[in-house]
């Protein structure tokens, strides 16, 4: 039976990965470290203390509520627009894959700014909400609409790729066997797509609850109703509330050192599944 082997590194390859660990130790563990130690450096009660503050919570439920909406939305449409550009012959397919680049290209500021040309009270949607009493910038929804216009791209750009090399055979071969192509999709590829995918939702998890530049535009920075957590963070660091910066800078960073080792749980659970279906079943005598 064939065994693959393990090539020893050589020792460019030794000095190659010892570079790149201490860059990874300089560039993000050191400073992960100094937050945390920032955070704690005057005990649990000052954390207790800033944790406990109103303004704090209304900052949490903002980011928690823009991130609900935009991260489920932000995963749906990438699957469906990874769909269309790679598995039909739609006109603007093309265009589409462009678009899906504009988000990263642009400054998020000016897709604040958008946002409030598109949805501020001089504009006609802005206007006719308003005249309804409901404010759309400098309140919640543009909040939301901006954090999911700067991660709309974040899914679809990690599938494109994907898709594109498994290639539509095997759901031509369902579609042969009767399935539309929907339940093809549903029932052929996407299971195939299953680590992809919650890697890009991570991805887009940290983009939503990190974004400040396009936020910081819509949101009017109203302390207590429109501040998200990296906005009351930058705040409270310009107050010169040291402890308070740095505990909120160092829960953000709890929740996406939470997301990504969910993210390598599933993935261990899963290649231990695979790889338990792969092993012959034994049959006992």
């Amino acid at each position: 039976m064939h065994t693959s082997r393990r090539v020893s590194p050589t020792g460019s390859g030794k000095l190659a990965v010892g570079v790149a660990g201490a860059i990874v130790v300089a560039l993000v563990a050191v400073p992960l470290g100094a937050v945390f130690a920032f955070a704690l450096e005057g005990g649990l009660e000052p954390v207790a203390r800033t944790l406990a503050r109103p303004d704090v919570h209304a900052a949490l439920g903002l980011s928690a509520l823009a991130a609900a909406i935009a991260v489920p939305f932000v995963t749906l449409f990438g699957v469906a627009a990874a769909w269309v550009v790679t598995r039909t012959e739609l006109p603007g397919r093309g265009a589409l894959a462009a678009a899906l680049s504009v988000p990263f290209t642009i400054p998020p500021v000016v897709s604040g700014l958008l946002v409030v040309l598109t949805l501020g009270p001089r504009s006609p949607i802005g206007s006719w909400f308003g005249e309804r009493g409901v404010p759309l910038v400098f309140a919640a929804p543009a909040i939301v609409i901006a954090t999911t216009l700067v991660s709309l791209g974040v899914v679809a750009k990690d599938l494109l790729p994907l898709m594109a090399a498994l290639g539509p055979a095997e759901e031509t071969a369902a579609r042969a066997l009767g399935a539309t192509p929907l339940q093809a999709f549903l029932r052929v590829t996407l299971p195939g797509l299953r680590l992809p995918l919650l890697q890009a939702g991570v991805g887009a998890l940290a983009r939503a609850l990190g974004e400040f530049g396009s936020v910081s535009v819509v949101s009017g920075r109203i302390r207590g109703e429109t501040m998200t957590v990296p906005l009351l963070t930058e705040a409270l660091y310009g107050e010169y509330d040291r402890t308070g910066a740095f505990v909120l800078a160092a829960l953000l960073a709890l929740v996406a050192l939470a997301a990504v080792g969910a993210k390598k749980a599933v993935e261990a659970s899963v290649a231990a599944l695979e790889r338990a279906e792969r092993e012959p079943r034994r049959v006992a005598p």
